[in-house]
Order: structure tokens, then sequence, then C-alpha cells
């Protein structure tokens, strides 16, 4: 059995994947050499998929190409430069990466990796297009990206990831016009810094390791910042099969032709997810969907930590996360532990007045908006997607 990746996949596409592999767990993965199109969203998605099939299957990871393709290596070279293609690869390797002769390319694909990381062992991030991209990988012989640490492995400090943080959002801002306003940015980096730096602080104490903490022979963290712009029917196009977020868009602009920009900030990880890490628990031990969405909720909250003899100030706790999104009447998308959660921040605002009144954290089913029931495959890892507009929708 096969897990097909299109060039044009969107999220139906992903969560039916989901599903073949929770059918299938040995299933080979199929990737594309690029993708079409501009869901917004879509590259975490994807990424998150790569990671939950890298755990479960021991398949083989396989490219549209064969030993008599033309200009191989260059393709080869080109398509692991993509940051989707760039997390399977590193998480792929361990069980054989294939074109569709059966070719094994996997030293090839590797040569191509090490080039990458070791990019982002001496550089600040990644760009490609309106896309910023940092990534971690655990299992390597340079496993901290110099953005994001010393060279001993040691997090730099909440100022310098929110000076980077700054860099980086006017840079993808400017990307699409040079004249495109960063007011807003510019008057909520720090905010923005700082949910950055607990995302970044959150995911490296707790996905490197199980919830035994032992840690993983492999794994993935990262960060990517996007900016999407378009007027109101752009951007409803580039969500169209994502109800809640279409509705979230259809609600907040009021002016069809304006021209819009929306910042997407997004991190994700290989570990054992918000519910596996809080319950220390495998995810196969999560017994009910109340169970894994309430220690999520706790996850949230400000300053809930699992290790009380800790000096980690807010543990899981995201509440600067939450402000800034009721401030901007922004969008939060977590999928973890088989749950898939969202949060539209203009139709339920958030009480900062209020920051460990667990009600005040309440977050709906993305399966609902999509009128289906919540299907019973555990996802790997956690990601954080947010909307955040930064300009006038009205």
């Amino acid at each position: 059995m096969k897990i097909n990746i299109k060039n044009n996949t969107n999220y139906s596409d992903i969560e039916n994947n989901y599903g073949l592999l929770n059918k299938y767990p040995n299933a080979d993965l199929y990737i594309p050499a690029n993708l079409k199109g501009k869901q917004l969203g879509i590259y975490t998605e994807i990424i998150q998929l790569i990671i939950t099939w890298s755990r479960i299957s021991k398949g083989r990871l396989y490219v549209h190409y064969n030993k008599d393709s033309s200009d191989l290596d260059d393709k080869i070279e080109l398509m692991f430069n993509r940051f989707w293609n760039f997390v399977a690869g590193c998480m792929g390797y361990k069980n054989g990466i294939y074109l569709l002769d059966e070719t094994n390319i996997s030293s090839k694909v590797a040569s191509v990796i090490k080039k990458r990381i070791d990019f982002l062992s001496i550089n600040k991030n990644w760009k490609k297009g309106n896309n910023s991209f940092i990534s971690a990988i655990q299992h390597s012989a340079n496993p901290f990206p110099s953005a994001l640490y010393y060279s001993n492995g040691n997090l730099k400090s909440k100022k310098q990831i929110i000076e980077l943080t700054k860099d980086i959002l006017i840079d993808v801002s400017k990307t699409y016009s040079k004249s495109t306003s960063t007011t807003v940015v510019e008057h909520y980096q720090e905010l923005i810094g700082e949910i950055i730096f607990e995302l970044i602080e959150n995911t490296h104490f707790w996905s490197q390791s199980n919830h035994e903490d032992k840690t993983f022979e492999t794994g993935v963290r990262g960060l990517m910042i996007s900016s999407h712009h378009g007027n109101k029917k752009e951007l409803l196009k580039n969500c169209k099969d994502d109800k809640s977020l279409y509705q979230y868009f259809t609600n907040l602009i009021s002016n069809s032709e304006a021209e819009n920009q929306v910042i997407e900030l997004s991190i994700f990880d290989s570990g054992s997810g918000l519910a596996g890490r809080w319950l220390q628990k495998e995810i196969t031990e999560l017994n009910t969907t109340q169970e894994i969405y309430d220690a999520i909720i706790d996850c949230l909250i400000k300053e809930n930590t699992t290790d009380k003899s800790s000096n980690y100030e807010r543990g899981f706790g995201l509440f600067n996360m939450m402000k800034l999104l009721d401030l901007r009447n922004g969008y939060l998308k977590i999928r973890t532990n088989g749950l898939k959660l969202v949060r539209d921040f203009n139709k339920n605002p958030f009480d900062a007045n209020k920051p460990k009144q667990k009600e005040e954290y309440k977050l709906e089913n993305w399966y609902d908006a999509q009128k289906k029931s919540i299907p019973n495959f555990k996802t790997e890892g956690t990601m954080f997607s947010i909307f955040l507009p930064t300009s006038e929708t009205n």
C-alpha cells in the first residue's frame, strides 16, 4: 500500500492520507517534486503527516523519478531543497529512499540534506519566496541551527529570538511588495517574538524525548514563518476545503477589494504530542478524546508545568499567544495526539484578565466544521499554526 502526497494536495487529501496510514501502518510514502497552489498552512500540514508516517511506518520513501530521468542528480538536489521534502529525507532515511524503479538513492539524498543542515548551522534562516524556515534535526551531526542555538546546544536568549523574529517578519512581509506596510508587525514584534521564543522553548524541552523521558533516536522540530497576500476572494480560494478557516476569513474581511496580508507562524515537532507528554503516556494509552482535549488545554494555561522542580517558568503555558491572537483577531490551529483543534479569535475573544481560568482556553474541534466525526487515528508530534492579520480588514 502507498500513501501519495500529490503536487496539488489539499486539506482533505491530508486527512485521507492519515486514514490510510492508520489502516496500513507500513505503507510506503510517495512525495512530490514540488507543490502547486497556495493553500494556507499546507506546508506544515504535510510536514506533520510526514512525521507521523516516519514514526509509525517501516515503509520506504519514494520519489517520482527513475534512474533514466534526465539530470537526475540536479532534480534530487532541487527536490530535497524544498522544506517538506527536506523533512521527509531526514525522517525517512532510516527505511531507505528509492526511485520508482527501486534504485536506492539514500546516499544521494543524504548528501543534499547534509549541505542544507550545514547551511542552517551558520545562517539565520532558509528563505524561499514568502516563506522562512528553520529546522533542528536531532539525529544530525549539526543538530543546533545557529538562528536559535549557541554552538554548545543552549537556546539563545529571549531577546535574541525576538530580534531574529523581527528581522524575518519584515523580510517575508516585504517579499510580496517592497511597499508592503510593516507597521503592525513592528508594533507587535516583541509580543510575536515572545510567542516564538515560548513555542521554540516548549519544543526544545519536550519534543526530543518520549513520555518516559527517553531520547528519541531520530527527531525534527522547526519554525516556519510565511506571508500570505490577496483580496478576500483570493484568500478564500486558498482555504476553500478548510471550512473553519474559510469561515474565519469570510467573517473577518468586510472589504472585498482591499489587499490583505496574513502572517502565518507555524511550529512543528516529532515528539510525543502535548497530551502524551502532559499525561506521561504512550500515544496508544490515550483512551478518550476528552482525556486528550483536557490535557491539551492544561498545556495552554499560564504557568502550568509537569515539572514542578524545574526553573522553566511557564511550562507549556502559552498565554502570550492567546493574548496576541485576541488583540489581532487571529486564528489558531493545533494538531496533536489525533486531535485537530482551532479557535477563531474574531468570533471567540480571549479574556487576558482570566489567565488561569480553563474555560478561557476553549478550542473547537476542526472536524465539527467539516461535518465529520473525529477520526480514530493518532498523529505523531505537535503542530501549532497561527494566522495573524497584519493589515486592516474592513
